[in-house]
């Protein structure tokens, strides 16, 4: 489907319009997708129907070929990267680890014939520092955040996903959520009654909201949910932005897991940070452990035992499509030779 045929499922309000007009993909921004037809789905439209999550699961989630339907996540992608790109990194990720994935689109800055790639590409970074200082208004944060006080309002399990500056956007978004939980059930100065109300959320989410978290960015993650934060040893973004076991020490954050896997890639290679190679240690480590792929709650299980074996690059069977998602060619040289 072409992108123009796209938008006009999208009703934007009139204030983003300049903006969409500049910056096509910006009309994607916060609404939700389909990676696999990559249809679009106005994101007010689908919270207005009468159960939001389940039509998600069953309209808005690409499923890998003969999949059960077990698990879905909603899924929130890294910077820069055009809504179809993200989606075929999204079917990808699918695939890779046997679990439905739904696009909550971050849009990107980047246009498929610029004039100036340079000032877009530039633009794109601009953005994404906004982002992590908190001054971007971006449209991912309250969406995401309507998501999961509906989920725990409603007492439905969900679970999200989120990818590099899609990680902050979540993190924001489950700040926002507890406190509107909280606000709803106590006043401002009634200290006593949010104290408890903030331990009714942690107790809810703890049975309702799982997150599974690449190559984080954010330091300050609100209690409750599960989480699981992974990533590849040298990945520049946890390692001098996001929560790393060390801060979790000195956070008194033992509900938070990690799975970090050994060095990759030489130091300051940023392709440490790439998902795709992830997720082919994490597909390993399920095999390596005997757990099912896309198993999650047991993968999780190891991790809080202490008992999971990560995978190793000489025990992935690199498969030669990973070519299509490397940002440096010289990072093949890291991985053994790949299969046809």
């Amino acid at each position: 489907m072409k992108s123009e045929d796209k938008a006009k499922q999208i009703i934007s309000p009139w204030w983003r319009l300049p903006l969409e007009a500049l910056f096509p993909d910006k009309k994607f921004d916060g609404q939700l997708q389909n990676p696999g037809d990559e249809r679009m789905f106005d994101f007010d439209d689908v919270m207005a129907s009468p159960n939001p999550i389940a039509k998600i699961a069953n309209e808005i989630t690409y499923y890998p070929e003969n999949d059960q339907r077990e698990l879905f996540a909603i899924f929130i992608s890294g910077l820069g990267q055009l809504e179809h790109e993200s989606s075929k990194r999204s079917r990808r990720y699918a695939h890779t680890l046997l679990t439905g994935i739904s696009n909550l689109n971050n849009a990107s800055f980047l246009k498929q014939h610029p004039i100036n790639a340079f000032i877009n590409r530039y633009l794109d970074w601009v953005n994404g520092t906004l982002d992590r200082l908190g001054l971007s208004g971006s449209p991912v944060i309250p969406n995401a955040a309507k998501l999961i006080h509906y989920a725990v309002t409603h007492n439905v399990h969900l679970n999200l996903s989120g990818d590099s500056l899609g990680t902050i956007l979540l993190a924001r978004a489950i700040r926002r959520a507890k406190r509107k939980f909280v606000c709803d059930r106590a006043r401002m100065f009634d200290f006593a009654a949010r104290r408890i109300q903030e331990q009714v959320w942690e107790s809810r989410t703890s049975q309702l909201i799982n997150l599974f978290i690449f190559g984080n960015g954010y330091q300050q993650w609100v209690k409750g949910p599960n989480y699981i934060m992974v990533y590849i040893q040298g990945d520049p973004l946890p390692e001098k932005l996001g929560i790393t076991p060390q801060r979790a020490i000195k956070q008194k954050r033992d509900d938070i897991k990690f799975l970090i896997f050994p060095r990759l890639f030489p130091e300051g290679s940023f392709e440490a940070h790439n998902m795709m190679y992830t997720n082919e240690l994490l597909r390993q480590t399920f095999i390596k452990n005997q757990i099912e792929i896309g198993d999650f709650w047991g993968l999780y299980n190891k991790l809080t035992q202490g008992t999971l074996k990560l995978a190793t690059a000489d025990e992935v069977p690199w498969s030669s499509d990973i070519k299509e998602y490397t940002w440096n060619p010289d990072s093949l040289k890291s991985i053994p030779p790949l299969l046809p």
